[in-house]
């Protein structure tokens, strides 16, 4: 399982990409090289997260659009099992579809990790693009492309772990998307390899690729979704993961690279429309018609050591 000698995340040859499926295939994940501007996108967003989640509550609230699920979300909505056990984390997400709405304007001067969050969000779908056309041709040639910008959003979690007593900060699950790509600073994830729990040992300058549940539909489960957690390492010093979401648009028509039992018969794009809901988010058609702060909150979990 070491990390990978190709650094696809810059370069345009997507046959860098394709050589890498099989390993996909085979482990259940990968580890991308980030060097060059995504690297430094990275760094960049855990800079600005490191001050921007240092401020009072008040102010961090300021950058919150529940209705879009657009900027800051506090500790206690969502969860990976149960709402009993929410994720011991704050959050800040940034959407596509929300791109161009005059109401976050002011934000650039005020939030910095906001458009930090944009640039690295911009690099990362160059990634994906350039990954799923890989995927399309090694199991299905021809296959019409995914459409996936404007469903999918960037988060940055933000962890204080000394913080809390508990033995995970994020209970084992899988994501309900297409992939995932995350980035972090800090150790604490753990991925389900062969039904046991290891580090998932990315380093700064990588990227971890995590298959979801709807790209296991969409390869007849030949790519499995791949199941993590956050372990608590009870260090001092916040940990910030830099996570990349990917749904398929849901104004499509989504047919499975390869059909088998598995998948036959099943509605993808309406799976990735109640992905969310299983983590008390709202469905993705709520939060892409500005409809999500309809839903009722979650009440906002007291106190911080849990």
């Amino acid at each position: 399982m070491s990390p990978l000698s190709v650094d696809c995340a810059h370069t345009r040859d997507r046959s860098a990409y394709l050589a890498l499926i099989p390993e996909l295939e085979r482990q259940g994940f990968l580890r991308i090289p980030a060097g060059g501007a995504l690297r430094q996108a990275a760094e960049h967003v855990f800079a600005e997260a490191s001050g921007f989640f240092a401020r009072p509550a008040a102010d961090k609230r300021r950058y919150a659009w529940p209705a879009r699920v657009e900027g800051y979300r506090e500790m206690g909505p969502e969860y990976a099992q149960v709402p009993e056990r929410p994720d011991l984390t704050e959050s800040f997400s940034v959407w596509n579809h929300n791109r161009a709405r005059p109401e976050l304007g002011d934000w650039a001067a005020g939030c910095p990790l906001h458009g930090a969050l944009r640039r690295a969000s911009d690099l990362l779908e160059e990634v994906v693009r350039d990954l799923f056309a890989a995927m399309a041709e090694y199991f299905q040639p021809g296959a019409p492309e995914i459409r996936f910008h404007r469903a999918t959003h960037v988060q940055l979690n933000f962890y204080e772990p000394a913080r809390h007593a508990r033995d995970l900060l994020q209970d084992s699950h899988e994501d309900g998307h297409l992939v995932t790509l995350v980035s972090t600073n800090a150790p604490g994830l753990e991925i389900e390899v062969d039904g046991t729990f290891i580090p998932a040992g990315v380093e700064q300058d990588q990227i971890l690729v995590m298959p979801g549940s709807l790209l296991s539909l969409m390869t007849g489960y030949r790519l499995k979704p791949l199941y993590h957690r956050v372990v608590n390492t009870h260090r001092a010093d916040p940990r910030s993961s830099m996570l990349y979401f990917v749904n398929p648009e849901i104004a499509q028509s989504l047919a499975p690279w390869i059909e088998n039992e598995s998948n036959r018969g099943v509605d993808i794009i309406a799976r990735a429309n109640l992905a969310p809901t299983k983590f008390g988010l709202p469905t993705l058609a709520e939060t892409l018609a500005g409809d999500a702060g309809a839903r009722p909150a979650m009440p906002r979990l007291a106190g911080a050591a849990q």
